[in-house]
């Protein structure tokens, strides 16, 4: 396959690969599983139909329904399911960290590489992922992965496929390839105890870029493929994600209270194929979303974190809004909405 002859996702995961079994027989490793439930709910809109640019859709459970089919093979969409969207998934990863670069100072004396395994599976899909993660120094750490994911058509719901026969439906793909994640970032992070020592002064910030390359076994270049239920337009390339975050962190159930803040761009020649100044799709557009994250200590070995998240979307004038395609939909500008809450269930094995 054309995937899996890529210089930069061969590289990463022979990395991962071979370093892994080397440190399994070290004397300084520490080890441990966690198994996570992950859910989410997506709010029900009609997808900024009838907002101005800038402007904010309110929820709304009454679909508006589609004038007609737009050319022969885009019978169009109505906006709005009626319910909104659903999806829950399991996680086990096991990981592995080894005291590495260790000093004696408070900035060094933490200093390790750690190396996760986590295997995933949703109704419609499983994957197998692999992070290694090196901390330099306490308040910075770097970090490499790869992905390899199957999906699968449930008959309501389909996990992967090809989204380029211009109808907006994806081909039915199960089982008919892989995808393939390969990621490369660094986080820096800071809390205001390490100057102001005490249970109560956690002001905490984190900073995490994060590039990304992914790719479809069963999409060329320039045709966009669908992946565990998503809207189908993802490409073979390059994709920029940002990670920020403002907390305070206490001694108490409640223990992170803060707020989130994450970007999504694609790049190269993705970014260009349909620009929002050129009346495009909008494949040049930044994804926002924010919202504030709340995290629990259940016990010593569990927690939850629940999230809600507002997000800026592109906005479609209004006759292509209405199209099922996304290549025949020409973004006008942007619009808020509400756009999910979600949680996550973490517990030590």
């Amino acid at each position: 396959m054309k995937l899996l002859s890529s210089p930069k996702v061969l590289f990463v995961v022979l990395c991962l690969v071979l370093i892994f079994p080397s440190l399994a027989v070290s004397e300084e490793v520490e080890r441990s599983t966690s198994l996570s439930i992950e859910g989410t709910y997506y709010f029900d809109d009609n997808k900024g139909y009838g907002v101005s640019d800038g402007g904010f859709a309110p929820i709304s459970y009454t679909p508006v329904e589609k004038p007609g089919p737009f050319d022969a093979d885009d019978d169009g969409r109505d906006l709005g399911s009626g319910w909104g969207a659903a999806e829950i998934q399991a996680l086990l990863t096991h990981r592995i960290v080894v005291r590495f670069l260790t000093g004696t100072g408070a900035l060094t004396s933490g200093n390790n590489v750690t190396f996760a395994i986590t295997g995933a599976l949703t109704p419609v899909s499983t994957r197998l992922e692999l992070r290694a993660t090196l901390t330099p120094i306490a308040f910075l750490n770097f970090f490499v992965g790869s992905m390899l994911g199957t999906g699968w058509d449930t008959g309501l719901f389909n996990g992967m496929g090809l989204n380029a026969d211009g109808s907006g439906v994806p081909d039915s793909a199960s089982f008919q390839g892989v995808v393939l994640k390969s990621w490369i970032g660094g986080t820096f992070q800071f809390d205001l105890a390490a100057f102001v020592p005490g249970d109560w002064t956690h002001v905490v910030t984190l900073v995490s870029p994060k590039l990304q390359y992914a790719a479809f076994s069963g999409a060329n270049k320039g045709e966009a493929w669908m992946w565990e239920g998503d809207i189908g337009e993802n490409f073979n390339g390059f994709m920029f994600y940002g990670t920020y975050f403002l907390g305070y962190q206490m001694p108490l159930v409640l223990n992170t209270v803060g707020i989130l803040l994450e970007t999504k761009q694609n790049l190269g020649y993705v970014k260009d194929l349909s620009s929002m100044d050129s009346s495009g799709w909008g494949s040049d557009h930044v994804l926002i979303t924010v919202g504030p994250v709340f995290n629990f200590t259940l016990s010593e070995s569990s927690s939850l974190a629940v999230l809600f998240q507002f997000r800026r979307e592109r906005l479609y004038d209004g006759t292509s809004i209405f199209a099922n395609y996304y290549d025949n939909r020409h973004a006008i500008g942007t619009y808020w909405d509400f756009y999910r809450i979600a949680f996550s269930y973490g517990l030590k094995l």
